[in-house]
């Protein structure tokens, strides 16, 4: 259902993640056990939703594939960079303009703008402590904030071009930053002083992110590369090869056994290295252009979400790649049509039950999990398109959505347990 089916029938979505903990609180504060296979399709078992966190075991859970709104500021301009904040409550956007836009992380709507650089945001990241704010600019500039946005310091001219991508030490004493004049630089937190420069990368530095728990860097450049460094020596002590063109983004993953890295490149694929052999071990298939836009969910470390240049979402498991598949891995489900223009920015909520996308169409949408007996999951507009033919690998069987429309592949129930609202799939296990 688009923005104008909503305003005929007068109400906005809202997305309420109080009523699963609740449930949850019940079920612990009487001593039963999370049964999630008790769900079925059927909207009287909506009382009975659980939150991601109760079904680590099942990540098809948590895909986000149902549109719940579209924000949109006053003057529109493209949204570059989200970022929830870390209690969850408000959604944060940087624009071309500068402006940091905040949006209501349940009702979507408008909450606050603000002038925070004088050029386009290009990256902005929260400490793991989640008291500070860092955000680079396109001029190279940095600036810190408060949870309040109150602007405390700036470090001008701290690169001498863009700044790709910002991200914090464990520790949260030092933050890294990727830049296009081919350098990454190791800052220190609190005196606003650099410590090191990383070269190495013979073009521009598009990404960079840093090892959750380890000393260990990781940076993805123009010049088809993608870099391990030792921040204390500021020394690159591997060289990832196979990518074709730009590296777009790489990310470590955040739970789990926290040994992968993630990457994508405008090569229209992904690759998923293990830092313990320091190879590629999976590549990511089924894109229809460059892949932009890269995000990890934050409570299951088997599924990763992608965005591409034609405005397309796709979800991957991990977990379903067979041993004998040379050829890559598909996605299990896709949204063809999320944008009109290239996704520039992906970021789920804390909670793991929202997808937020910011996109060069100038527009912010949030996608969700389908609700048990939520036929209309994907019988809106973003669905509607012949490329919605997605999970072609060998655990895959066709759904097909009440009106008779192919909504892709999805996941045989004796492998993997169903989706709410979409027939013929017994035994689900949805939150």
């Amino acid at each position: 259902m688009d923005e104008e089916v909503q305003k005929k029938q007068g109400h906005r979505r809202t997305v309420d993640h109080g009523n699963t903990f609740s449930r949850v609180v019940i079920e612990r504060i009487q001593k039963k056990p999370l049964d999630p296979r008790k769900i079925r399709a059927e909207a009287s078992y909506i009382i009975d939703l659980l939150p991601p966190t109760a079904y680590k075991q099942d990540p098809i859970t948590s895909l986000a594939t149902k549109f719940i709104h579209t924000s949109i500021n006053k003057i529109k301009h493209p949204v570059l960079v989200v970022r929830w904040t870390p209690e969850g409550r408000r959604l944060l956007t940087g624009s071309m303009s500068g402006e940091f836009t905040l949006w209501n992380g349940m009702t979507f709507n408008f909450e606050t703008i603000m002038q925070a650089h004088e050029h386009a945001i290009r990256a902005m990241e929260y400490s793991h402590n989640d008291e500070w704010l860092v955000s680079g600019d396109q001029e190279g500039t940095i600036k810190y904030w408060q949870p309040n946005f109150n602007n405390v310091n700036n470090i001008h001219e701290a690169h001498r071009e863009v700044v790709r991508d910002i991200a914090f030490s464990p520790n949260d004493t030092r933050f890294v930053t990727a830049s296009d004049d081919g350098t990454l630089k190791i800052w220190n937190f609190h005196e606003a002083l650099e410590e090191s420069t990383l070269r190495g990368h013979g073009w521009d530095v598009k990404c960079c992110d840093w090892h959750p728990t380890l000393g260990l860097i990781v940076s993805g450049s123009k010049d088809n590369l993608v870099k391990l460094w030792d921040p204390r020596s500021g020394t690159a002590i591997s060289t990832l090869h196979g990518f074709k063109n730009t590296v777009s983004k790489t990310l470590f993953q955040k739970t789990g056994g926290q040994r992968l890295l993630a990457s994508c490149g405008r090569d229209n694929t992904g690759r998923i290295f293990d830092l313990r052999m320091m190879k590629d071990m999976l590549v990511l298939r089924g894109h229809n252009a460059d892949v932009s836009a890269m995000t990890w969910h934050p409570i299951h470390s088997s599924l990763i979400t992608t965005g591409t240049h034609k405005g397309t979402i796709s979800h991957f498991l991990l977990d379903t790649a067979l041993p004998e598949n040379t050829t890559g891995l598909t996605p299990v489900a896709q949204i063809p049509n999320a944008h009109d223009y290239p996704i520039w920015s992906l970021q789920y909520h804390p909670l793991g039950h929202i997808l937020c996308s910011g996109s060069n169409d100038k527009m912010t949408r949030f996608w969700c999990r389908a609700r048990p007996g939520d036929e209309t999951a994907f019988a809106d507009r973003y669905h509607q398109s012949e490329e919605a033919v997605v999970a072609t690998s060998a655990n895959t069987t066709a759904v097909n959505a009440p009106n008779g429309a192919n909504i892709g592949e999805m996941p045989k129930p004796d492998s993997l347990p169903g989706i709410p609202g979409l027939p013929g799939i017994p035994g689900l296990s949805r939150a």
